[in-house]
Parts: structure tokens; sequence; C-alpha cells
């Protein structure tokens, strides 16, 4: 599978950086790391966008976080897919969820979007599901024992220990990035997994 574009879901503003929704855009935080990522606001594409050359790679491949709110997610994706000429099947979206344990994380191509809003709304804008996801866990507030709405939860910041497991997971996540473009989603999910095991 051939990706170009990466888009990292979030919502925009100071204010929601270290939340629970804004987990996906550390990804590209941690690649900042060791890359210079020139980003540029494209306002008619509702992004950011940057263009970065994994390790050992000879294409550049597209970042993109958007700059409407999550729930908008498809106006973003959908804008830039249609102005630079991308498949669907040519993007990875990366996102927070909730079904999935803090410490852990999923690469599927499809499937439904499992109540998250921006996946929804990506869905809805493309007309289909036929895309990578990489969903990073934040865990289910019941699950983690806790009394509060799912709208409240995912507008927090995590707990230290469940903050921990999740930079775990986001710093292999993207240490691996350049590989999982490379795969398709069976391959990327076992290679993730092992990474999560080896190096989480």
């Amino acid at each position: 599978m051939n990706t170009k574009c990466i888009i990292a879901l979030g919502n925009p503003g100071q204010e929601y950086k270290d939340t629970r929704h804004n987990v996906a855009q550390r990804v590209f935080s941690q690649l900042e790391r060791y890359s210079v990522l020139g980003w540029e606001t494209k306002q008619k594409l509702y992004a950011e966008i940057c263009f970065w050359i994994p390790n050992g790679a000879k294409k550049k491949i597209m970042l993109i976080k958007p700059t409407v709110y999550m729930n908008e997610s498809g106006k973003t994706v959908n804008n830039v897919c249609a102005y630079f000429g991308i498949g669907s099947d040519e993007i990875i979206v990366i996102h927070d969820e909730l079904d999935i344990a803090p410490g852990k994380a999923k690469i599927q191509f499809g499937g439904g979007a499992a109540g998250h809003n921006g996946v929804s709304d990506i869905c809805k804008s493309l007309q289909n599901q036929k895309f990578k996801r990489i969903r990073i866990g934040i865990g289910h507030p019941r699950a983690l024992g806790l009394h509060q709405s799912v709208s409240n939860f995912v507008l927090q910041r995590p707990s230290e220990d469940e903050g921990e497991a999740i930079g775990k997971v986001v710093r292999v996540c993207s240490n691996f990035l350049g590989e999982i473009c490379q795969m398709n989603a069976i391959e990327a999910n076992s290679y993730l997994q092992q990474g999560v095991k080896e190096w989480g």
C-alpha cells in the first residue's frame, strides 16, 4: 500500500494539546524530536501541512493536522484528498480509541467509527471507510473506574500512569511510522504489536 498522506486527528488550540482526544498529534510531536518539520497553515484546506521523508525512503509523505474541531475532521481530509488527488486508500488516519486500553494500539483498514466523531465525519465526507487507521488506546472511563461522561473524559488529560502508558505507544508509533506506511494493515498491525512488546 502506497501511503501518501498521514492525518493526526485532534482539536486545535493549546487548551486541547495534552488531552486524550489529541494523543494522535503527539506522534507528530515525537517525530519533531528527530526531524525538521516545516508546518504551513493552508486555510482553504483547513489544515496545517508539512512534508516528511522517512529514513531510507525516496518519497515524501504529507503530514496533516486539521485546523478544525474533531467532529469536522472530514472537511480537512476531503479537501486535502481532493486538492492533491489522493485516494482514501493512500491515507493513514491516526486517532485516539476508547475501546483500546492505554498502552496499546491497533492498526486496521476500513471498519466502523466505533462512535469516534472525527472518524465518523471522515467516513461521511469520503463516502467510504477504505483507509488505514492507527488507533491509539486511551481507555474508556467505565473500564478505568471513572464516573464521568465520555465527552468530558476525552477532553481531559490522562492520569500520570495512563499518560506514561500512552506515551510509550506514541513513541513506538512515531519510531515505526515510516515502516508502517509501506505495509498493509495486517502486516503493519503485527509489526506495531511486536514493537510495543519490545520497545514499549
